[in-house]
């Protein structure tokens, strides 16, 4: 299989990540060729830590011919225009999540995708990890019957505390929801499916923020967005969902997500993360037992949707981290926001497949 050549646009913090997952665990199935960045200093860093050949402007990333997808890893308000921007440089797109700010602009971009004959993938694609994959399997398997309930809490104290550039979790296209929830609906989806309907409050907390590590030490954010939501929705299939999602909670012992079962219960580990233990207990069972793992991926890399989207192109399937997700899930997350904020629930208009489970593919994506 020809290996898809990479871009990434956007220097900052998470492209390590994506970077190293590149070179260490999906080197059979893609390869970086450049790095990208307003600030060319961060781009140039960047391609030298990692032996990338180039570094490059925005400008000119787009108009490489050695590129075949560009990894759009700027800040949330930049995604829908630098993503049209890119596809219709003729390049297929992942990005970072949300996929956009708004359902209009996420509408844009599927529409330009589907009219330039283009793929666009979007994070997070956590819901691939082992873990997750693993409580797709049981239910799918019946183990715990048809899902009837689901606790989902997101508990975070704020990113203010270890990381100087945190003014963006706290403007206008992030906070909790749309920096957060995604980890948490791509995981329910895939295994559940789509959402019908949300109900929610929400409040800012705290009207400033002060970033707590240097070099900003001190230095005040305005807060735009809701710290706190909770809230409740109803999945297709009928079961029913709470969510708690905030910036302002030191600490919690709830699960990330339970999965209520008609013959048992399921707990599953950070969505946002790639490892941790799948919990289930049965009618009958008087503990929690461990579930086997059902693959080996389990590292804290970011990247297996590209390696996914580079099997699918190639081979003509429908990639799992796509842009109907993507848009069901920013949907969601603005339906909380706009729930809470107008006091209604809310209808989803939008729906959502289930992608497929990674079992199938997965010897093709996971090893060499």
């Amino acid at each position: 299989m020809k290996k898809l050549r990479l871009g990434i646009l956007g220097c900052g913090a998470i492209s390590e990540h994506y970077l190293r997952s590149a070179r260490d665990v999906f080197s059979d199935t893609q390869i970086v060729t450049a790095c990208s960045d307003i600030v060319c200093e961060k781009a140039i860093a960047r391609a030298n830590e990692f032996g990338v050949k180039k570094a490059l402007t925005p400008d000119e990333l787009m108009d490489d011919p050695d590129i075949d997808l560009i990894v759009n890893l700027t800040v949330p308000k930049a995604h829908e225009e630098l993503t049209i921007a890119c596809l219709e440089h003729g390049k297929h797109v992942y990005t970072e999540k949300p996929v956009a700010m708004t359902r209009d602009g996420a509408e844009r971009i599927m529409e330009t995708a589907a009219r330039l004959g283009l793929r666009v993938g979007c994070a997070p694609d956590s819901f691939m990890s082992a873990p997750m994959q693993t409580a797709k399997k049981i239910i799918e398997s019946g183990w715990i019957g048809e899902p009837i309930g689901v606790t989902a809490v997101c508990a975070m104290r704020g990113n203010e505390y270890w990381r100087p550039d945190a003014d963006f979790f706290y403007q206008k296209g992030a906070g909790p929801m749309l920096d957060m929830a995604a980890y948490y609906f791509n995981a329910l989806i895939s295994i559940i499916g789509s959402v019908r309907s949300v109900v929610a409050q929400s409040r800012i907390t705290y009207p400033e923020r002060t970033i707590k590590v240097a070099p900003r030490r001190g230095d005040v954010i305005n807060v735009e967005v809701p710290t706190f939501v909770s809230g409740v929705f109803e999945f297709d299939n009928g079961a029913i969902g709470t969510f708690i999602n905030s910036f302002d909670i030191w600490k919690s012992r709830d699960s990330y997500i339970e999965i209520y079962g008609e013959k048992g219960t399921l707990i599953l580990p950070d969505p946002n993360r790639y490892e941790g233990e799948v919990l289930i207990s049965r009618y009958g069972d008087n503990e929690w037992r461990v579930c086997p793992q059902l693959n080996e991926y389990s590292k804290y890399m970011r990247g297996v949707g590209i390696a996914d989207m580079a099997h699918a192109i190639a081979d003509g399937y429908e990639h799992r981290a796509g842009i109907e997700m993507a848009y069901h899930v920013t949907d969601i997350m603005l339906a909380f926001e706009e729930a809470a904020a107008e006091g209604v629930r809310k209808v989803i208009s939008s729906k959502c497949s289930k992608p497929s489970g990674l079992w199938e593919t997965e010897d093709t994506i996971l090893w060499k």
